[in-house]
Parts: structure tokens; sequence; C-alpha cells
């Protein structure tokens, strides 16, 4: 464990110590100690973000009185501000990692595509059937067409009732 006080701005007072694993200590020097100390060591080479987290994984940080995505700060910090009309797509599709080298910048149509959870992403369907693009969609056509009679017959039941009851009256 490593002791860092953190100092105020006149920078005569330390208004905050902050301990610090040795593998905390070995991240680089451009994120804050009160960062760091949020970032724990995870498999295949994440740094995984331990305080909030959005309903969604993705972890959340402060940094001079502002608050940010906890894996952009980082990335802002470590590499520099991301291409503007871009995103962070997390290459280990872990939603709390800040690993700077875990994230690469991407259009959003490209980040949606690579997801395995969004409709542009997947390759099967529920069902395991192969996905077809329509227009801009991925679509099942085995399920599409399954759908499609179910609704013809149901019309078509529908129509039979309604000349019963019709013939009745």
């Amino acid at each position: 464990m490593i002791t860092i006080r953190v100092y105020g701005e006149a920078g005569c007072m330390p208004y905050k110590t902050i301990a610090l694993t040795a593998w905390q200590a070995q991240l680089p020097e451009a994120i804050p100690p009160h960062v760091r100390s949020n970032i724990t060591e995870g498999d295949g080479g994440c740094w995984l973000w331990t305080r909030s987290k959005s309903p969604d994984g993705y972890g959340w940080a402060s940094l001079k009185n502002k608050t940010h995505q906890a894996h952009r700060l980082v990335y802002r910090l470590v590499i520099g501000e991301p291409p503007e009309g871009t995103v962070l797509d997390h290459l280990c599709r872990v939603r709390h990692c800040v690993n700077p080298a875990h994230l690469e910048c991407v259009t959003p149509a490209e980040n949606l595509i690579r997801s395995p959870i969004t409709q542009a992403g997947m390759t099967v369907c529920a069902k395991g059937h192969e996905l077809s693009w329509i227009g801009r969609q991925r679509r099942c056509l085995t399920c599409l067409a399954e759908y499609n009679q179910s609704v013809r017959l149901k019309k078509i039941e529908y129509a039979r009732e309604w000349r019963a009851r019709r013939k009745a009256a």
C-alpha cells in the first residue's frame, strides 16, 4: 500500500491522503491519484472502474467538479482528446474497463455494427437463424416468413368467423 498526499489549491496543506496499491501506483502519472484509487486490475489486461456505474455498466468519474464517463476521462488524460465525430469502442467488450489500450476511436455507425447486443451487430436471431440485410436493417428471413404466415392465418380465421357471424344473423 502506497500513501499519496494530495494538496489543495495553495499547495501548503494536504487535504486528502489516498492509499494506492502497488498496481495502482504503476498506472500512468497523467491519471490523478483520486481516479487511480478507483481502478483495479481485471482479466485480460482490463483496468476496471470500481466506483459509481450507470445502469448500463459504464463507469462515472469526477474531475475538477465535472462528471465524465470514466473510460472517456482516462482516455483523455492518457492519450488525448478523441477526434471530433468519433466515439470510444471497448475492444474488450467490458463497459467499465478504462484501459486506453482497450479503447478505439470509431464512428458511431461502426460502433453499432461492432456491438453484439444491437441489431446492427448481431449475426443470428434469438432462434439461431442467420440475419440478412433488408435495406438498412438486419432481419431474420425465416422468422419474418413465420410471422407473416401467422398473420395471414389469423386474418383468414377472423374472416371465417366474421362470415359465420354474418350468416347466423
